[in-house]
C-alpha cells in the first residue's frame, strides 16, 4: 500500500518536508510544529499498485489553536512490539519522539 494525504481537495497532496511525515507503515500523517497555514480538511489516499485500486477516506479538519504557553514534557516511548522480516528483504522501522 502506499499512503499520500490530500489538503482540502484533490490534487493538492501534501509536500512532504522536515515537518510532515507520512508513515508508509500506517499511513498516518505527522506534522511537527504546526503552523496557521495547516489549517484544512485532511484526506487520506491509499492506493494498491498490485490491484490498481485507490480509496479515500472522509475529510478531518485539522483547526490549529493559538499558543497558550502550555508546554508538554518529552514523550519518548522505548516499548517496540517484535518485528520480523524475510532473509535478504527491506524493512523499515519508525522511530517518533514528540515534545518541546
Amino acid at each position: 500500500l502506499s499512503y499520500r494525504w490530500l489538503l482540502n481537495e484533490f490534487p493538492v497532496f501534501i509536500a512532504l518536508d522536515k515537518r510532515r511525515f507520512v508513515s508508509q507503515t500506517n499511513g498516518n500523517l505527522y506534522i511537527a510544529n504546526v503552523e496557521a497555514s495547516d489549517k484544512g480538511n485532511y484526506s487520506c489516499f491509499v492506493s494498491s499498485p498490485s490491484i490498481t485500486k485507490s480509496v479515500f477516506s472522509k475529510f478531518i479538519p485539522l483547526i490549529p489553536q493559538a499558543d497558550r504557553a502550555k508546554v508538554y514534557p518529552a514523550d519518548i516511548k522505548v516499548k517496540f512490539k517484535d518485528t520480523y522480516a524475510l532473509l535478504g528483504q527491506n524493512v523499515t522501522l519508525e522511530c517518533f519522539a514528540l515534545g518541546k
